[in-house]
């Protein structure tokens, strides 16, 4: 009797490990099928400025593999871009062509800036656009243009990291915008666009074309050279983009090189959907740099933008680009482009230790304090903000 009891507890602690074994799985499968979620995890995807119908919510359990080396899918790093590189787009207008330009960039490809302003000299409840004080017409597109930094800057500088000027008839690709800027610094004096040569030693971004300024590049702009007339002149009249290279080389700002590794533009002052492969005959004498020999192509295949387009060319080239499938075809653009290390021999003698156009000056800056502050008749910010 004495030898029954031992092996009789040995037995009971055997089946109650079974059992306790038995409960774990089955609890674990239990889990698995009713995929109880996180609520932070549940609030945060909710939360998301993304749309949530792009994102599946019953997509089965992932292999506990290796993470992938590859790139995250295009429209993931668009996604992320949008937030890590934000880009105000400032157009200008004018009345009459509130409705038969502006307002299509608003329904295009004004959608994927960070920010939409449209600049005009009245305002418009539909358009939201913001009504400077200035003479219309193109001798007065100087004045007008200062009017319209003055007014971002004073409004919208905190916010923003880089600062897009565009016609009216200019169409803009955001994401391939945002791709080239990864790689350079917002806090260096420095703007984007198609260089021309002619009328500044330095050359001169092409208004038509659009050209992008950095933060710092603005504030420079606005704090030392608008209120210089020796640097900026403030009379009513010249040429928007050369008066503004000359500004920007008298304080520094460095007009960089947007062209691809093959050496062709992309920033288009002409639109592809009227000159292809061949450019009208005016551009090539005005480019600041050598076009390659080597390529029948007009444009980069990483183009920014588009000039001389009308309404309808607006919707025909958001259905090319954003639109248009072409089956067995899968064109990958690689990687994001590696971050550029600072360059200072450029401009440090603009800099100094106690100067405010520094990067220190960032942190400290105070938007619309002594800047000649334009009149502006009436105020309407766009509430068309992206």
């Amino acid at each position: 009797m004495m030898g029954v009891r031992p092996n009789r507890k040995r037995l009971e602690l055997m089946l109650m490990l079974l059992i306790g074994l038995a409960w774990g799985l089955l609890l674990s499968e239990l889990m698995k099928r009713t995929r109880w979620q996180n609520p932070a995890d549940r609030l945060k995807e909710e939360s998301s400025p993304f749309p949530s119908s792009q994102r599946s919510r019953n997509l089965p359990t992932p292999p506990t593999t290796a993470p992938s080396t590859t790139n995250p899918p295009p429209d993931i790093q668009a996604a992320r871009l949008f937030n890590e590189t934000r880009v105000l787009c400032m157009v200008l207008t004018s009345p009459k062509t509130h409705h038969t330009r502006a307002i299509h960039i608003k329904r295009t490809w004004g959608r994927r800036c960070n920010k939409l302003i449209f600049m005009s000299t009245k305002a418009d409840k539909e358009l939201g656009s913001v009504a400077l004080n200035v003479r219309e017409g193109y001798s007065n597109l100087w004045p007008k243009t200062r009017a319209a930094l003055q007014y971002v800057y004073k409004h919208h500088f905190q916010k923003y990291d880089w600062f897009l000027k565009a016609d009216d008839d200019t169409y803009v690709i955001m994401e391939n915008l945002r791709a080239f800027l990864h790689a350079h610094n917002f806090r260096e004096p420095v703007y984007f666009g198609n260089k021309f040569r002619q009328h500044v030693k330095e050359g001169y971004m092409s208004g038509g074309a659009g050209y992008v300024m950095s933060k710092m590049a603005l504030h420079r702009l606005v704090k030392l050279g608008f209120s210089n007339s020796s640097i900026c002149t403030n009379r009513n009249y010249g040429y928007e983009d050369v008066e503004l290279g000359r500004c920007l080389a008298g304080v520094g700002v460095v007009g960089g090189d947007s062209r691809d590794e093959h050496g062709l533009s992309r920033f288009i002052p002409f639109s592809p959907l009227h000159w292809y492969p061949q450019p009208p005959d005016w551009y090539q004498p005005l480019l600041y740099y050598t076009s390659p020999d080597n390529s029948s192509d007009c444009c980069s295949s990483t183009a920014i933008s588009f000039h001389y387009n009308n309404a309808q060319e607006f919707y025909v080239l958001e259905y090319i680009i954003y639109k248009l499938r072409i089956f067995g075809i899968n064109r990958e653009l690689g990687p994001l482009p590696k971050k550029k290390a600072s360059s200072r021999t450029t401009w440090n003698h603009f800099q100094t230790t106690n100067d405010e156009t520094g990067h220190n000056a960032l942190i400290k800056m105070v938007p619309g304090k002594n800047v000649t502050k334009p009149n502006y008749r009436t105020k309407t910010t766009s509430k068309f903000k992206k």
